[in-house]
């Protein structure tokens, strides 16, 4: 299916190269606020001193409140730098509504059902990605820049690790809100809403548009060895936004992604389900080839349903 309504779509829009150019600054100056703020509230939530802020992830870790200001400060960071710089260019800059995201109308409700079985069905070949990326060796002469790599790892998942270890029903819905809600609608509203968006409308090439958009959403988290699992869920997200032509499926879509790690970490932390779980570094070929086809069919199965969907 070719998504005609696009060109029309964007035929009020500033040029592709230009837009890109302001997303850019208009992003670069959220960076700045948003890390502001979010310092500040971690401050405050945690009660912390201005002296911590020179190690303030560890200052958090070892803080009796510090996982509450973590949460917080990263969810008025990702409000700040994605959601309020994004909606800044697309109301100011581009003077459009919300609704301007969108080429046709939310789908049936079933259309969401297929989206979370091509994502469920992927999920094995996304851990085995997850395994290959992890076991990448760089050249002997960039021993230098793969050990800066693997200590960035290895800060982020102390945080990472951080973050998800709770066990309280608070702290699943503050988790949730922050990881699912917040990041997918900030993430999918930047990367796909924009930046494809306008790669697109550059390029004139959806493919193009959508794998170099994947590229910048996976780089952009600054996690080498988890590049490739989120380059292809970036990728998907970029598919789901094309073929149906509305803004609120990737979200969804997202937010579903991230919404269902956390769950499940609730679930392993409470031990209600087994922590093997979490393990997809040694996955079968079996189940990855499992998961390839499966999640093919569901995937030609979203794309054939989207195509009969309404025009917005």
């Amino acid at each position: 299916m070719e998504n005609h309504s696009f060109g029309s779509n964007t035929l009020q829009e500033r040029p592709a190269l230009s837009s890109l150019l302001i997303i850019i600054g208009v992003l670069l100056v959220g960076m700045a606020i948003g890390n502001i703020v979010a310092a500040v509230i971690m401050i405050v939530a945690s009660n912390i001193g201005l002296k911590d802020l020179a190690n303030i992830n560890q200052s958090l870790i070892q803080s009796p409140n510090g996982w509450l200001g973590m949460m917080l400060g990263q969810g008025i960071a990702s409000i700040v730098i994605f959601i309020c710089s994004g909606l800044f260019y697309w109301y100011v800059i581009e003077k459009k509504k919300f609704s301007d995201f969108n080429f046709k109308a939310i789908p049936a409700p079933v259309v969401f059902l297929f989206l979370f079985a091509v994502q469920l069905s992927f999920l094995p070949l996304g851990g085995w990605l997850q395994s290959v990326n992890e076991n990448m060796k760089l050249p002997a002469s960039l021993k230098g820049l793969e050990e800066s790599l693997k200590a960035m790892e290895e800060s982020l998942a102390e945080v990472t690790k951080f973050l998800t270890t709770f066990d309280s029903i608070w702290q699943l819905v503050l988790a949730f809100l922050v990881i699912a809600v917040t990041a997918g609608i900030g993430e999918e509203l930047i990367f796909r809403g924009l930046i494809q968006r306008k790669l697109q409308l550059g390029l004139k090439n959806h493919h193009a548009a959508i794998w170099i958009s994947a590229i910048i959403f996976s780089a952009f988290h600054m996690q080498f060895y988890g590049f490739l699992p989120r380059l292809m869920l970036g990728a998907l997200f970029g598919y789901f936004y094309y073929w149906s032509g509305n803004l609120w499926v990737p979200i969804v879509a997202h937010i579903f992604n991230n919404g269902f790690a956390v769950v499940m970490l609730y679930l392993v932390n409470i031990k209600k389900v087994s922590p093997e779980i979490e393990k997809m570094d040694n996955v079968p070929l079996a189940a990855v080839a499992g998961s390839l086809a499966l999640g093919i069919g569901f995937t030609y199965l979203l794309k054939k349903r989207l195509s009969g969907e309404p025009e917005a």
